[in-house]
């Protein structure tokens, strides 16, 4: 399992004669390497996806250009995100750790008078 502390997107395009399968590459990074912990390639719709692999210190992980969104949702909304892939299986995926259910950033003290004006709110019924 690898770590991703940053990444960089890029979207491509093609006429039909382009021949183009691969609509998107997202590289991702651990640290300050300036080479890829791994690649996710995103296919267009109904083209074939060739099985996840890996060569000397990167793993390819590839998607349908549908879980694009998702994927980087994940790399900007979440933060530990983790790689991993089996060699054995070829299968791989991205992943957080263990996070609250709720996070926030307001102070106890705001929290309490917020919830008191919410009761009392209520009460003048």
């Amino acid at each position: 399992m690898g770590l991703i502390t940053k990444y960089a997107a890029t979207l491509y395009t093609g006429s039909s004669e382009s021949n183009l399968q691969c609509n998107a590459i997202i590289n991702c990074f651990n640290g300050s390497q300036i080479t890829p912990v791994m690649t996710a390639y995103f296919y267009h719709q109904g083209y074939f996806i060739p099985p996840n692999s890996k060569h000397v210190d990167r793993v390819n992980l590839r998607f349908s250009i549908s879980e694009y969104d998702h994927f980087l949702d994940l790399l900007r909304n979440e933060k530990p995100v983790f790689f991993y892939y089996n060699e054995h299986t070829k299968v791989g995926y991205i992943r957080t750790s263990q996070e609250p259910v709720w996070e926030s950033s307001i102070e106890k003290s705001d929290m309490e008078q917020l919830l008191n004006l919410d009761f009392e709110s209520t009460n003048n019924y």
